[in-house]
């Protein structure tokens, strides 16, 4: 059952729960305070996750001792949380204590050397001689016993690799053996079972579980073994290819499949022999052995202690990159809360990601599903960024929200580390609680019953592993490419599906009259998209399913092998099914079907998304619109008389919805503007048809005219990122950006001294309270303005972070030149970051330098398009009041108004009508709140607070912002580097006041 009373108020567990980036030095004081922080910003717990900068040894005493203030700090708050598994990411070496261990523990891969001749060693596991065709590659391979060498022939040595020590991204250490069970006995003996030893009383309450974070098998990141992209390569004639291993594959390989996988080595790298079967066995093995030795083992572990084990693995997002796992669908039967991430301003990348983990929660009865998302978004987006990417994974299937991420310190690099930054230090913290209740109340409603998709379409991910060879990819790459267009093309045509992994379907496939079942989850059709391969167990499930009557679409040609082997009796055993050879031809058969529930409208598209769950007696229906300009009118037919409500997630509110009975339906109308959403809630009875809805029409617009008058809410701010650098007492350098000096002192060298010499021009003298800030001041040995001294240990307050310290200079600027100069040595991490002056100020941006505080305007002109960074707010990151009059003329007749704004480039927008709050807006194109309550003949007075974002603050300032922000884009001075600043506009375009009469009541249709 659904209740509204706990839609209204959603229990914490529903609340998102962000990675806390634990990255710097802990203590008691600020952890606590944290927490308290989190909790008013309307999350319900966080996952502590050693992160890039942690200073706190990993797992050691005082780790420990942080952790339990955390977790009695939420349990004061009736909060949680939950373990993250690693220092940093991928899951499994412990912080380097597991590699540490042995050799054996570290990563190992399987290495083809190709030559002219064979190398015999310890680790060499065989041996080939080959022929090769005109074109130089092997048609016949020949086992050999020991090395030889002649140029007839090319010769082919597998051996075995270890990753070696030495790679500080794993500690100084490497990355674990993922595919030997001992290895992960080990990882859970140092990262898991000290939490449960030490923490017994909160297990399974405050402590939930534990989060693995992208596992992989190891192969594919062997630098410098491989030079696959250096043309020509450098030394030997050929590039080295590998392939997972792991100490007693063969033998292991040998119980498992009936052959010595040593013999037919060369066919997974080349197109000879029963290439297809080989393949298929090996990656099949090598699946089912890393999800025995990791997540099987990981979460049989966590169930035993009481904790829920979550996470993602890597490189979920194609079936091809897949390979670096084997096959992700199967892992997620052995989570509790099966998860995923999304990564960078984008949402269709993600589309494979989230169908494959929320098919296999939804069939096999797992209510969460989980998604760390936010990732590599950089520091500037809105709140319509949010929920755009949000909505788009919840309509998918997603209820669990991890954010990536809120920084404990975001002292140097720490603030440039994957973000979104959640920080309190953002501008609009205070108002974080909008998005939140939005999406708790999302997750309970989303985390009951069961979904709706009536079509499985079977993922050809074994087909993938038949044709993939390290050598050439392009095969396997089609097969992939092929069935994300079949994807697109289903919900374009508003078809919902889940997909079937045949591993899955082996255990938990059976027929229900006629209907194929996946656990709990029931299917009406089943789609076989272009596949080469299907595994024998499917195969026989699909037969029998079409004997009893069931609906089974084949797009294009029958599957040539059964588990790898070709097969004549494919074609027999599919005869029923019905073969069309496009997948446009399979959308027509599926328009034919009755399903539960039609979408119908003109140029209704993709961008139309529709979540339907069965909740005991009830439906649920999710709608969103992920177009970020356009508007759509739609109807929904669900079988059956339905009572209807809307529930807005925004408010928690409840309305009765009127609908329409038609050919068994309930039809319902609705009409989306850009990135909305509508939550229905249908109850057995009949629609409200009988309610009148009133409709309005517009009778005029009144745009703001003449100027803004401005009022900053905050303190302005000038970067300085460049500066002038003397290493050892030697002459001044040229202005140069930090990012190059911070370079030059790495080179110089541990204990080098050095001075830094910032500059800043000053047509004017302050008055009012103007400050320096320094990011972690203790790496200085002394501090000057303008030839001034300053005690560097009497700073008067910190700014945004609590590295980040202020020092009053009002007395010390002076009109004119203004040097800030500090002194400092080369430490083991020289984190030279930028300064800032705050004041009450405007600012004119220029690199080298050459940047001006100037007076400010108190007024701006009404624009077309307004960007208040051309007034002097190029950094500035706080809000900012926009204040107009509009006027009506008494004699105008209207029931309604609305404010409107056609563009808003900031988080989100307050709006204040004649001095009382109206509503925020959030949305940023086409935006419009109701204003009927507060607006009036005559005039008024129109206020808008812009809320910043900390993009132009932090940056990247340098280079312009894609769909992916990396640390590299604030520290690589790469082509995309502009010395001069680019920035992002911070204002509005368009605003306005609609006013609309009322027209004489209609029946809704």
């Amino acid at each position: 059952m659904i209740h509204h009373k706990l839609f209204l108020n959603p229990s914490k567990t529903f609340r998102g729960i962000p990675f806390w980036s634990i990255n710097d030095v802990l203590s008691e004081k600020e952890i606590t305070k944290q927490v308290a922080i989190l909790d008013e910003a309307g999350f319900g717990g966080a996952f502590f996750h050693a992160r890039e900068g942690l200073v706190t040894p990993f797992l050691s005493g005082e780790w420990f001792n942080s952790f339990e203030v955390a977790v009695k700090e939420a349990h004061s708050r009736d909060m949680t949380i939950w373990i993250y598994d690693e220092d940093r990411w991928p899951s499994g070496f412990a912080g380097g204590y597991v590699p540490a261990l042995s050799d054996k523990y570290r990563a190992k891969a399987l290495l083809m050397i190709i030559d002219s001749k064979c190398f015999e060693g310890v680790d060499t596991v065989a041996m080939f001689r080959c022929r090769v065709n005109e074109f130089g590659l092997p048609t016949e391979c020949e086992k050999i016993n020991k090395g030889e060498a002649c140029s007839n022939y090319l010769y082919l040595t597998f051996t075995k690799y270890t990753a070696p020590i030495g790679d500080v991204w794993y500690s100084g250490f490497s990355y674990i053996d993922t595919l030997n069970f001992e290895v992960i006995q080990k990882f859970i003996d140092i990262a898991y079972k000290p939490y449960v030893d030490r923490f017994k009383n909160y297990i399974g309450n405050v402590i939930p579980g534990v989060f693995t974070d992208e596992p992989r098998i190891y192969h594919f990141r062997l630098a410098p073994t491989s030079r696959r992209f250096m043309t020509p390569p450098r030394g030997g004639r050929f590039h080295v290819y590998a392939v997972p291993w792991t100490d007693n594959f063969p033998e292991h390989f040998r119980k498992t499949n009936g052959y010595d996988i040593l013999d037919k080595l060369p066919e997974l790298f080349f197109d000879i022999g029963d290439y297809a079967k080989t393949r298929y066995d090996f990656w099949k093995t090598i699946t089912q052995l890393f999800l025995e030795a990791f997540t099987k083992q990981l979460y049989e572990w966590c169930d035993k202690h009481g904790l829920k084990f979550t996470g993602h693995l890597l490189s979920e997002d194609t079936l091809l990159a897949q390979i670096a796992v084997g096959a992700a669908m199967p892992h997620y039967e052995y989570m509790h809360i099966p998860g995923i991430d999304h990564l960078g301003y984008q949402i269709w990348n993600s589309l494979l990601t989230v169908k494959q983990v929320a098919s296999v929660a939804n069939q096999l009865g797992k209510d969460r599903v989980m998604c760390e998302t936010y990732g590599c978004l950089g520091n500037y987006p809105s709140f319509e960024d949010r929920k755009w990417i949000g909505d788009f994974l919840y309509a998918l299937g997603v209820n669990m929200l991890v954010h990536h991420l809120v920084p404990y310190s975001m002292r140097g690099r720490r603030k440039a580390d994957y973000g979104l930054n959640f920080h309190w230090g953002q501008p609009w913290w205070k108002y974080n609680r909008v998005l939140e209740d939005y999406f708790a109340r999302l997750s309970y409603v989303l985390s009951q019953g069961v979904r709706v998709a009536e079509v499985l379409v079977i993922s050809p991910i074994t087909s993938v592993w038949c044709l993939y060879t390290p050598l050439n990819t392009s095969k396997a790459k089609k097969v992939d490419e092929e069935f994300s267009k079949l994807l697109k093309i289903l919900l374009r045509n508003h078809i919902d599906f889940e997909l079937g992994d045949e591993l899955i379907l082996a255990r938990y496939g059976r027929i229900d009259g006629k209907e194929l079942v996946i656990g709990r989850a029931r299917y009406k059709i089943v789609v076989l998209p272009r596949i080469i391969n299907i595994t024998y167990p499917v195969l026989e499930l699909l037969k029998k399913y079409l004997d009893l009557g069931g609906i089974v679409i084949l797009i294009g040609e029958p599957p040539k092998y059964v588990d790898g082997s070709e097969s004549p009796k494919v074609r027999e055993l599919l005869k029923k099914a019905i073969v069309v050879q496009s997948e446009e031809e399979a959308v027509k058969i599926l328009k034919t079907i009755d399903m539960e529930v039609i979408i119908e409208g003109e140029a209704v598209d993709e961008n139309i998304l529709v979540h339907t769950r069965d909740v005991g007696n009830s439906k649920v229906l999710f709608v969103v619109n992920i177009n970020r300009d356009k508007e759509y009118t739609l109807k929904i037919g669900v079988k059956g008389f339905y009572d209807v409500e809307l529930w807005d997630p925004f408010t928690g509110n409840a309305t009765k919805y009127s609908g329409d009975i038609e050919g068994g339906r309930t039809w319902l109308y609705l009409a989306l503007k850009p990135v909305e959403s509508r939550l229905l809630v249908l109850k057995h009875g009949t629609p409200a048809k009988g309610e009148v809805t009133e409709a309005f029409e517009k009778i005029g617009e009144i745009y703001a005219e003449g100027n803004y008058k401005i009022r900053r809410r905050d303190l302005n701010i000038l970067v300085l990122d460049y500066a002038q650098l003397s290493l050892n007492d030697g002459i001044w350098s040229n202005f140069k950006h930090l990012v190059k000096i911070r370079d030059e002192l790495v080179s110089a060298g541990f204990g080098a001294g050095y001075k830094l010499r910032f500059k800043f021009i000053a047509e004017f003298k302050p008055t009012t309270n103007t400050y320096l800030v320094i990011e972690n001041p203790s790496m200085y040995r002394c501090l000057r303005i303008n030839g001034v001294e300053i005690d560097l240990s009497k700073s008067c307050s910190s700014w945004i972070d609590w590295n980040f310290r202020k020092y009053n200079i009002t007395e010390l600027i002076k009109v004119g030149e203004n040097v800030v100069e500090v002194e400092g040595v080369v430490v083991l991490e020289p984190e030279i970051e930028s300064m800032y002056i705050l004041g009450d100020f405007a600012v004119k941006e220029a690199p080298y330098g050459e940047s001006h505080i100037i007076p400010e305007v108190l007024e701006v002109s009404v624009e077309n398009s307004l960007d208040l960074c051309r007034y002097g707010y190029p950094f500035y990151s706080g809000e900012i009041e926009l204040t107009n009059k509009i006027h009506i003329e008494p004699s105008t007749d209207f029931d309604k108004a609305e404010l409107s704004i056609e563009k808003l480039n900031a988080a989100l927008a307050l709006i204040y009508v004649n001095g009382v709050e109206a509503g925020k807006i959030i949305y940023t194109s086409a935006a419009s709140i109701d204003i009927s309550n507060f607006i009036k003949k005559g005039e008024n007075e129109i206020k808008i607070v812009l809320v910043g974002t900390l993009r132009n603050t932090f940056g990247p300032l340098h280079k312009e912002d894609t769909w992916w922000i990396s640390p590299e884009t604030f520290y690589t001075m790469d082509e995309k580097w502009k010395d001069h600043y680019v920035l992002r506009p911070f204002g509005l375009k368009g605003l306005k006041i609609v006013l609309y009469r009322k027209m004489p009541k209609i029946d809704q249709p």
